[in-house]
C-alpha cells in the first residue's frame, strides 16, 4: 500500500489552478498534497483507506471536497457520493468541509431552516412540491424566487411574479408561469420558494475562510431587469465595505452551519444585509489573489495552506487507524469493526 498522503484533492475533470498552487505551496511546508479524480477513486471494503485506479490506498490524512465532486453528478449518485466520503472520514480522514457540514450546506431547505434558528437573516423559505402551494406562496408574498433544493451555479432559479398574461380564473399564474413552474417540479420534485428581496441590482458575495474575511465584493447588474445573474450582460465585480453587523452575520453562518470555509451570497434588504445562500467551499481565486479585492494577510493560497496545515496536525497517526476489536461489545472476539475498516 502506498505511504499516506497529506492531503487530497478531490476534483473532477481539472486539476485547476488554485489545486496546482495549493499542492506547490505545501511542498514548500514539507506536506505532500495530491490531486484526486473523483472518477478514479473508490470506497474499499477492507482495510485500506480506499482504492484508486484500481489500487488500495492508504486515506489521506485531510482532503479537500471541490465543488465539483456534488454537483458534475448524474442523478440519484448523491447519496453515494455521501457515503464514500464519509467512509474516508471513518478511515482517517479530516475533510474540509466536514460531510455533515457539506450536507447540511448543500439542502437549501435545512440551511434555511439552521440560519434562521442560529438567529441569521434569511428570506422566509418554504418547500413547494405542486402549483397550488407556488400559487399559496404568491398570494402571502406577492412575486416569488423558486429555486432547487440541491441547485447550484443558478441553474433553474427562477423569478415570478402572480398574474401574468393569460391568467384564468381562480388562478395566479399566467400562461408562461404556469408552464415553467410545471417544468421545474416535473424535474425537481420539489422546490424552494421565497419572497423576493427588493435590492439595489446587486448581490454582496463574502468569502469566509476559519474565521478570516478573505474578500468581499458587490456583484453589480448591468442587465436592465436588474438581474445579477444574465448571459448577455456580465456582472460588474466591485469592492465592498464590511461593517461589524455583516462580519457578526457571516462569520455566524459558517459556525451555524459547521464549515471550514464558505462563500456567502447576500442582498441589502431594505432592512439591512439578507442571506440568500451559503456555499461550502470555496470559490476560484486566480483572479483575486493579490489584487484589491484579496483581504487576505498574506493571500488566498497562504491563508488556505495554513488552515490546511492545521487540519493535517490535527490528525492523531500519519497511517490508517488500526483495526478496533469489539470482541464483548458483540460476543464475537475476533469481529473488527467496519467503522475503523472503510
Amino acid at each position: 500500500m502506498t505511504a499516506r498522503d497529506d492531503v487530497w484533492f478531490l476534483d473532477r475533470f481539472s486539476q485547476s489552478w488554485e489545486n496546482l498552487a495549493l499542492c506547490a505551496a505545501l511542498a514548500e511546508r514539507g506536506l505532500r498534497g495530491r490531486i484526486v479524480d473523483w472518477d478514479d477513486l473508490a470506497m474499499s471494503g477492507g482495510l485500506a483507506g480506499a482504492v484508486r485506479d484500481g489500487q488500495p490506498v492508504a486515506a489521506p490524512r485531510v482532503a479537500v471536497v471541490k465543488s465539483r465532486v456534488i454537483t458534475r453528478r448524474s442523478a440519484g449518485d448523491l447519496a453515494l457520493i455521501y457515503d464514500e466520503l464519509e467512509a474516508l472520514e471513518e478511515a482517517g480522514t479530516r475533510i474540509s468541509n466536514p460531510v455533515a457540514a457539506i450536507r447540511r450546506c448543500r439542502n437549501k431547505l435545512r440551511q434555511a431552516a439552521l440560519l434562521a434558528r442560529a438567529g441569521l437573516p434569511v428570506p422566509e423559505t418554504r418547500s413547494v412540491s405542486s402549483q397550488d402551494d407556488i400559487q399559496a406562496c404568491m398570494k402571502d408574498w406577492g412575486e416569488v424566487v423558486l429555486k432547487p433544493i440541491w441547485g447550484h451555479a443558478s441553474l433553474d432559479v427562477v423569478r415570478m411574479r402572480p398574474g401574468g398574461r393569460g391568467i384564468e380564473e381562480g388562478t395566479v399564474l399566467g400562461i408562461r408561469e404556469e408552464i415553467a413552474s410545471w417544468h421545474l417540479l416535473e424535474h425537481h420534485k420539489t422546490l424552494c420558494a421565497q419572497p423576493f428581496v427588493p435590492n439595489p441590482a446587486r448581490d454582496l458575495r463574502v468569502v469566509v475562510i476559519g474565521s478570516t474575511i478573505a474578500a468581499a465584493d458587490y456583484h453589480v447588474s448591468t442587465s436592465p431587469d436588474g438581474a445579477v445573474r444574465h448571459f448577455l450582460y456580465p456582472l460588474k465585480v466591485e469592492r465592498a465595505p464590511i461593517s461589524p453587523g455583516l462580519e457578526e452575520i457571516v462569520l455566524g453562518a459558517v459556525v451555524a452551519l459547521g464549515l471550514d470555509s464558505a462563500v456567502i451570497d447576500l442582498v441589502e434588504s431594505p432592512s439591512g444585509p439578507v442571506i440568500i445562500e451559503v456555499n461550502e467551499g470555496l470559490t476560484v481565486w486566480r483572479t483575486v489573489e493579490g489584487t484589491e479585492h484579496d483581504r487576505t494577510p498574506h493571500g488566498f493560497t497562504a491563508l488556505v495552506t495554513d488552515q490546511l496545515e492545521a487540519l493535517a496536525a490535527t490528525t492523531a497517526s500519519s497511517s490508517v487507524p488500526a483495526p478496533k476489536r469489539i470482541g464483548s461489545e458483540t460476543g464475537r472476539p475476533d469481529a473488527v469493526s467496519m467503522r475503523s475498516t472503510s
